[in-house]
């Protein structure tokens, strides 16, 4: 993913903490820091999992887990955590 100003401030707070979810789902997640972004990398050893992140793409992956109806409803509260 990749930006400037302040898409690009987003991007590298925003990838990077996904990292954690994703683990918790049983995928291997890190981020590679690009000079205008950032770099996700996803792996898993169960050739299953390995079609369906290929079918999620970034924006899939992205959404996975149950951490986005607290984030969504801390949004709406006004109060934003990333």
């Amino acid at each position: 993913m990749t930006g400037e100003g302040r898409t690009l401030d987003a991007i590298k707070r925003m990838v990077p903490a996904h990292t954690h979810e994703l683990a918790a789902l049983g995928w291997q997640a890190r981020t590679e820091d690009l000079p205008n972004g950032v770099k996700l990398v996803v792996t898993t050893s169960d050739p299953r999992q390995v079609v369906k992140l290929n079918a999620f793409g970034f924006m899939g992956i992205m959404v996975q887990g149950a951490h986005h109806q607290i984030h969504h409803l801390m949004m709406a509260k006004g109060a934003f955590a990333h």
